[in-house]
């Protein structure tokens, strides 16, 4: 069968749906070099978006001895970005789904653009951080809609093969923050920071200009517009429904990411475990100053540094999910057609136990005083396992609940980690100086631990779970989970 259409999908008068599995107008049919440009625009500005939000706590100490704030509320400006990523994820997802991705990325990216220009011309306190949070809110469309762009180029079975290049930039972008925000704060004041992120914003969005748009309702619409420009009948055409959301839609679309947060087990379980990852790993931007600049007397340029080997994990990570996705999903649809949503969870089972032993290796060898490259290179196996979770989950959510329910899923999931990835860093260096390096590792540790199981038994139970979520119908001719296909 053509990539056209999903095979559940019946073509209909064109008007409201594809005219056949061979639309050239379907993003599945389109040259591979459209779909691949197309997949790194979103790429692109998220790395961009994420990058703006690490790179600022080059700059805390700066901002702190500038504005006559304690450290703790320098990081504010981290927090409240952070944030603002989750609260706009909420917007601006469904609105994607009205409007389209291309007018999305085209609006809010300058937008972004304009408040990380005020907060670089800002001359006092509460401006930097009001146009940080705001930044974060506007920024936030790049990384809730990139899962969707992503859904409509590329059928499901290639899903595990290309989402994770776009499920990387969350962690790739704030990893390289410090190693660029290290040399620029000790040669220039925090403005400079800002300053380079205008620079990635300038270059990712004349990158993005030429993209094209990819929502099958906004392309259909733009055709049947176009065609009825060319060919004016008296006879009146069919009509697709308005794209102006009445208020009861925008109400029910911006709270059913919270009931499928609280009502969805495996959107709660999964969640929480992706959140905490994502927490530990903002965490790092308050703890390795503290670490390595306390402990090991590093200068704020070695300190970025020390984030090298965290990109480094992030790139590992991404291959090892590609790997195991690869090495199961394809045989199993070629022989059963319809795939549990469990087998994407091998990645997360695979990954899960680097992150505490990671952050015990860390913290007790740095609480020690081991040479510092025992706790650099213990910050691999973390980014390694945070990723391969993160993407595990992601692309698990997304099977389970579809094109239809996915993006609100994804929502949820994105509003819980950059609200408990904003909440870190704020308490960190306390909890360092209190507790002692390998004591606040190891408590991180142990929550870790008792997360551990959350991938295997969503793979033991979740079919069972899936069964009773008012989210999912489960396909009748899904491969069994002891299918024996392993890794």
């Amino acid at each position: 069968m053509a990539h056209g259409m999903p095979s559940n999908a019946q073509p209909e008068s064109g008007i409201d749906d594809w005219r056949g599995p061979d639309d050239p107008d379907c993003p599945y049919n389109w040259p591979m070099w459209k779909r691949i440009y197309m997949t790194s625009i979103p790429a692109f500005l998220c790395i961009t978006v994420s990058f703006a939000s690490s790179i600022y706590t080059s700059g805390a100490k700066d901002i702190g001895q500038r504005f006559g704030v304690s450290h703790t509320a320098a990081l504010l400006g981290l927090s409240l970005f952070l944030w603002g990523l989750g609260l706009g994820a909420i917007v601006a997802a469904p609105v994607s789904e009205h409007y389209g991705r291309r007018i999305v990325y085209l609006t809010t990216v300058p937008i972004f653009g304009l408040f990380i220009l005020g907060s670089g011309l800002a001359k006092n306190f509460a401006t930097l951080i009001a146009c940080r949070c705001l930044g974060g809110f506007f920024g936030s469309a790049v990384v809730s809609v990139g899962g969707g762009t992503n859904a409509d180029l590329w059928p499901p079975a290639l899903t595990g093969l290309v989402y994770p290049f776009y499920f990387v930039s969350p962690f790739l972008g704030p990893a390289l923050g410090p190693v660029i925000g290290g040399f620029v704060s000790e040669k220039k004041d925090f403005r400079w920071l800002e300053w380079v992120i205008l620079f990635m914003v300038a270059f990712s969005y004349l990158y993005s200009i030429p993209q094209f748009e990819t929502y099958k309702k906004t392309i259909l619409q733009k055709r049947n517009r176009a065609e009825k420009r060319a060919n004016p009948s008296t006879t009146p055409q069919p009509k697709l429904k308005s794209t102006i959301p009445s208020g009861a839609v925008i109400q029910r679309i911006v709270l059913k990411p919270f009931k499928m947060l609280f009502f969805e087990s495996i959107v709660l379980f999964m969640t929480i475990y992706m959140a905490f990852n994502f927490a530990v790993f903002y965490s790092f931007f308050a703890a390795f100053p503290y670490v390595f600049g306390r402990q090991y007397h590093f200068n704020p340029g070695q300190e970025g540094l020390t984030f090298i080997p965290i990109a480094l994990g992030c790139v590992i990570g991404f291959l090892a999910v590609v790997y195991i996705d690869r090495r199961t999903y394809p045989a199993l649809e070629a022989k059963y057609g319809a795939v549990p949503p469990e087998y994407r969870l091998y990645g997360a089972m695979v990954g899960c136990a680097l992150n505490p032993a990671s952050l015990f290796w860390f913290g007790w060898t740095a609480d020690a005083g081991v040479s510092w490259v025992s706790p650099v290179i213990a910050a691999v196996p973390f980014a390694v396992g945070n990723i391969m979770v993160y993407s595990s989950g992601a692309l698990y959510i997304m099977n389970s609940y579809g094109s239809l329910h996915g993006a609100s899923a994804l929502s949820a999931n994105s509003l819980l980690r950059y609200a408990a990835g904003g909440a870190f860093p704020l308490f960190t260096v306390q909890m360092f100086s209190v507790l002692g390096i390998g004591w606040a590792s190891s408590l991180l540790g142990f929550v870790s631990v008792a997360l551990v199981p959350v991938p295997w038994v969503l793979y033991k139970y979740g079919h069972r779970i899936r069964q009773h979520s008012r989210y999912i119908t489960i396909p009748r001719a899904e491969a069994p989970l002891e299918d024996g296909v392993r890794v």
